[in-house]
């Protein structure tokens, strides 16, 4: 009563309002503690007879300083039905892939992930699209594609070549993320050095060379003794051993060594002998030329030169139809452990496979080599279904040229090849 007053003498109007919607709340709040007599009040009707004090410290400020210390409940606040705060959803991807290393690289263990370029260029894309990767894993190119055909893939990402007939049969591409081509590997020499000499001293460029420096020693030596034996003492008037001393004049001075100790004494022997001088120089270039082309035939292999012998690529590849139009037969495996494994015992010439792979493959043993540079041009990119996941494509080429562009795809080369080559 005494609060009632004290506001009444303050504020009559206001608080006489307020304290009557005050005491008509608590009336309404106590009919609600019994369950006979509770009577059913809507949320608008609730928040109309809730008192309208926002604070307790506004009706305090209101009270004599001499009131006694008065604590008011704070309104208890309205439960508002809100939408949930939006949740980015993860989306899962099925992705597909086949081992091509060190694009990448599958273990035989159970549940084990792919790892290598491609992989590594794949995940730094998904955590961009706040995608999981659900990894499928395929034998060959040929599967792999077959399965992105039927749906059971909605992207392939491994080291697909970007081919018109690719793309003509039912296949989208991204933007290229390695430059690859064809690439010919044979088997490295496992000679001795007695059979290496031996192969450079007894071959046909070798024989030739010594038929040539022979007949003309002979020619040469022949016309030297008709000119200077009659008047020469170094020259034997005996045919056999006149023809024998020209010979020898002829090879020192084709070696040019110049003993000196036969030469000729007349103009006409002496423009004989000028003449051989140049004749020489040509024979002698030719000789050490056709020597130097022996040993670069022994590092490097070249298709022509495996005319008609098989030649090894991996079914289902474009080094397949590539032999298709070379002089070579071409032997389809599986794989390329195959391959190699008929490379090793000699079943076949050499390897035709993607750069990469091969490359791979020849810093890791010692049996095989590298011939020749490479065959092709190649471009890798991963691949959809032609009209499906559009919106997938698109979004993989905008993290791939942004990618490209900060330098990551020099950076992976790096890592996986050694490689500085910007593509």
């Amino acid at each position: 009563m005494y609060l009632f007053q004290t506001f009444e003498s303050e504020r009559p109007l206001l608080l006489r309002r307020r304290l009557r919607q005050a005491a008509l709340s608590s009336l309404v709040v106590c009919c609600g503690l019994l369950p006979s007599a509770r009577p059913a009040l809507s949320q608008a009707d609730s928040v109309s007879l809730a008192p309208t004090f926002d604070t307790n410290a506004e009706l305090l400020s209101q009270q004599p300083a001499d009131a006694p210390e008065t604590v008011l409940s704070a309104p208890r606040e309205l439960e508002v039905n809100r939408p949930p705060a939006p949740v980015t959803e993860v989306r899962t991807l099925k992705i597909g892939t086949n081992a091509i290393e060190p694009l990448v690289f599958l273990d035989e263990m159970p549940n084990s992930l792919p790892y290598g370029y491609s992989i590594d260029l794949w995940n730094t894309i998904a955590d961009e699209l706040n995608v999981t990767t659900e990894w499928v894993r395929y034998d060959s190119a040929r599967d792999l594609l077959d399965g992105l055909s039927k749906g059971e893939v909605e992207l392939a990402v491994a080291g697909l070549s970007i081919t018109a007939a690719r793309e003509a049969n039912g296949y989208d591409f991204s933007q290229p993320f390695y430059e690859s081509g064809l690439q010919l590997m044979v088997r490295n020499s496992s000679q001795t050095v007695f059979q290496i000499w031996q192969r450079r001293l007894f071959n046909a460029q070798v024989a030739n060379a010594l038929v040539l420096v022979t007949f003309s020693s002979m020619v040469v030596g022949s016309l030297i003794w008709v000119v200077e034996h009659k008047h020469n003492e170094s020259f034997s008037n005996n045919p056999v051993q006149g023809v024998g001393q020209g010979m020898w004049f002829a090879i020192v001075t084709l070696g040019t060594f110049g003993y000196g100790d036969v030469t000729p004494v007349r103009l006409p022997g002496r423009l004989l002998a000028c003449t051989w001088m140049g004749i020489s120089f040509f024979i002698v270039a030719d000789f050490i030329a056709s020597m130097t082309v022996l040993q670069l035939n022994e590092a490097t292999t070249s298709l022509e030169e495996l005319k008609g012998e098989q030649v090894g690529v991996v079914s289902g590849t474009t080094a397949e139809s590539y032999l298709r139009s070379k002089s070579v037969l071409p032997a389809a495996f599986e794989g390329l452990d195959d391959a190699a494994a008929a490379l090793a015992t000699g079943k076949i010439a050499g390897i035709v496979r993607d750069y990469p792979n091969l490359y791979h493959l020849v810093n890791t043993t010692s049996d095989f080599r590298l011939a020749g540079d490479r065959l092709s041009s190649e471009d890798y990119g991963m691949a959809v279904a032609e009209g499906q996941s559009p919106e997938l494509l698109e979004a993989v080429n905008r993290e791939l040229i942004s990618l490209q562009e900060q330098g990551y795809l020099t950076t992976l080369q790096n890592k996986w090849f050694g490689e500085t080559t910007q593509q």
